[in-house]
């Protein structure tokens, strides 16, 4: 084994502590892929310095010196996307990249029904509950992973949705971020059995509203290329399509 091999041979996939892998000027954390612990979920915590081929080497024999299997990487811009497909990963899922310009504009029915609260660390088993039952096909997240998107920005906002008062099943909720005046819509996710009464455009209402009051100027988000319902909500809030896509990559490790 590696030298970075031999520093990771008592980790196994499913610890609670991410792995750090560290490469020529850039740094990517792994935790196993949520409901898939063979599954290396590999995000690059710096993209505007990206890992050369040797690193990702280097990366895939400690990764497979750990029990992993495959390697499958988060959402990338374009110049990483082409640092991953000279390495020979392969594009798992692609997504629409859509941008907000004034998160003030965000229109919000107080009367609609809905109710949100904060959403706490100890909520994320629930919220991993919707978040099953929204997605599927191996897209879905479980607490570990929520938590992660929590603390993916220096502020963040997470509320969870009940489409009735008082309540206690959690039937949607949001996960917002901002970095100085710029926003992310994190994650979304709303229980089929209340989807199409407005839950997504409460969330995303109050996920706009919550940045206009920091400010912020431009809000993004992305949905895979299939989301027909999401990219519908999103339009019709006033987001717009960017030319760029999101790619998230993928490659066996046997």
């Amino acid at each position: 084994m590696t030298n970075e091999a031999d520093r990771l041979a008592l980790s196994r996939p499913g610890a609670d502590a991410p792995l750090l892998l560290h490469g020529a000027g850039c740094t990517a954390r792994v935790r196993p892929w949520p409901f898939q612990p063979d599954v290396a979920h590999l995000v690059l915590l710096r993209q505007a310095r990206l890992p050369t081929p040797a690193d990702l080497e280097r990366w895939e024999v400690a990764l497979r010196a750990v029990g992993y299997r495959s390697v499958r990487t988060g959402a990338v811009g374009a110049a990483a996307a082409g640092c991953m497909e000279r390495a020979g990963y392969h594009i798992a899922q692609e997504l629409v990249l859509l941008q907000h310009d004034d998160p003030r504009t965000a229109g919000h029915d107080a009367n609609d029904g809905f109710t949100t609260r904060r959403l706490t660390g100890a909520d994320d088993p629930a919220a991993s509950e919707v978040d099953c039952a929204a997605f599927g096909g191996g897209w879905q997240l479980d607490a570990a992973a929520i938590d992660d998107v929590r603390h993916a920005t220096p502020r963040h906002r997470a509320r969870g949705l009940h489409a009735t008062a008082g309540q206690q099943r959690l039937d949607g909720y949001a996960i917002t971020g901002r970095d100085a005046r710029q926003g992310f819509l994190q994650r979304l996710a709303v229980h089929p059995s209340v989807q199409g009464r407005g839950a997504g455009r409460h969330l995303v209402a109050d996920s706009l509203h919550w940045l206009a009051r920091w400010r912020v100027q431009r809000v993004l988000v992305n949905t895979p290329t299939g989301n027909d319902r999401a990219l519908a909500l999103y339009l019709a809030m006033g987001f717009h399509r960017l030319p760029e896509r999101l790619r998230v990559y993928e490659r066996s490790l046997a």
